[in-house]
């Protein structure tokens, strides 16, 4: 179903190109490649290419990044073109935004029957729960809750639920049409259970016993999955503060960590930023020393001007004898100038991917360089509201982009 879908979009695109063909002139196909700065991917192109290798029948990969991440529309994109080529091994992680009050991707619902009684999210100037892997987490006040599940894409349907949760608080049943189905005990932050059926929606019983971080849901087929861990406002210092970050990602077996990240960085100073970096990759190497990393580079954005303009304005006179009377009114205006640290924070991280062999796709060449925040914009690509911010043509465009980078260097084209 999904591969039809591709191949009627497919049509409609080459309808359009002629036409589109100007307004996104600007992208740098030529650079739309992965820079592996000396890091060895033959290992992921062997794994690929022998199925029967994989853990549990799964090559996983996930992608951390902020708010470009937080809505799944780019990394969706990645995660279907490499199931395409390699199979659909399931949806994989879904965070429960919606329940901690944020904004949740649109192929998936995650619901709970009773009242969430504290939630927390990443970017919370304090945290009333224990957070984790996802970034956000919930509590009930309640002994017991009804959690629904749906997946809402064709081929997304799912034979198992790992309920992620905090340290040690696991969930050793769950009532599933009034049947006990016993949770087994993956890590000390995620309890699996194995469903009788195949579906697109569960509603599972399940004692509130600790604080709740989301779900994986997963087929029985081997393939590819693609995760995506998304939060508002996100940079490499807040995920380094997730107690076990990196231990708790342990849980997806990632062959390949995609880091999104230095679009908030740019916001302010930079000093201090490439040692997060260092200190983030250095853990998830650590703790996953098989894994391979590849940092992306924030594109070109513009930064908000207001200014406040005064004028004099007549208000009366005029007439002969009568001296004129004007007062003062201020006019508001905004414009957009470019943001100088996007380059610095691009330079930063191919730098640092150079130096300790971590693999660089450099999104903001490819994007266009410098300027290209304007090209975007009058292409119906970005928010013209915000000029940081993709529509979701340009999320999906990004997405399309280093998917393209991924099926070839993980190819060996």
């Amino acid at each position: 179903m999904r591969l039809r879908f591709y191949n009627i979009l497919l049509m409609l695109v080459l309808l359009m190109q002629v036409a589109w063909a100007q307004e996104i002139d600007f992208i740098n196909e030529g650079a739309n490649r992965i820079i592996l700065n000396g890091d060895d991917w033959s290992d992921l192109r062997s794994s690929l290419n022998n199925p029967k290798s994989w853990t549990s029948g799964k090559w996983q990969v996930v992608q951390v990044g902020d708010s470009h991440i937080q809505p799944d529309i780019m990394t969706a994109q990645v995660r279907w073109k490499l199931q395409d080529k390699w199979g659909n091994g399931g949806r994989g992680l879904i965070a429960a935004l919606n329940l901690a009050k944020t904004n949740e991707p649109r192929d998936y619902y995650l619901k709970s029957s009773q009242p969430v009684k504290a939630s927390s999210r990443l970017l919370s100037s304090t945290w009333s729960t224990e957070i984790g892997l996802t970034g956000v987490a919930v509590r009930w006040d309640s002994a017991f809750t009804q959690l629904s599940i749906k997946a809402k894409e064709d081929g997304d349907q799912f034979s198992s639920v790992t309920l992620l949760h905090a340290p040690h608080g696991g969930y050793e049943t769950a009532m599933v049409n009034e049947e006990v189905l016993f949770a087994k005990e993956l890590s000390a932050w995620a309890s699996r259970v194995d469903l009788p059926n195949t579906t697109d929606t569960v509603t599972m019983g399940v004692p509130c016993k600790s604080d709740f971080y989301g779900a994986i849901i997963t087929n029985s087929s081997r393939g590819v999955m693609v995760h995506s861990i998304g939060n508002n406002g996100a940079t490499y210092s807040t995920y380094l503060k997730v107690p076990d970050f990196a231990e708790q990602m342990r849980i997806l077996d990632p062959r390949l960590i995609i880091i999104s990240l230095g679009t908030n960085e740019t916001v302010g100073n930079l000093t201090g930023v490439e040692d997060q970096i260092h200190r983030l990759v250095t853990n998830l190497r650590k703790a996953m020393p098989k894994a391979h990393i590849l940092l992306t580079t924030p594109m070109d954005w513009h930064k908000r001007v207001t200014n406040r303009v005064a004028q004099q304005v007549k208000v009366s006179g005029g007439k002969k004898r009568r001296k004129a009377r004007y007062k003062t009114v201020y006019k508001t205006t905004t414009s957009y100038v470019s943001n100088a640290n996007v380059p610095r924070m691009r330079e930063m991280i191919l730098r640092y991917g150079s130096q300790h062999k971590v693999a660089v796709w450099d999104l903001y060449t490819v994007a266009g360089g410098a300027g290209a925040c304007s090209k975007w914009v009058s292409a119906g690509l970005m928010n013209p509201n915000d000029h940081l911010h993709q529509l979701e043509a340009g999320y999906e465009l990004q997405g399309m982009l280093l998917g393209d980078a991924l099926l070839k260097a993980l190819s060996g084209k």
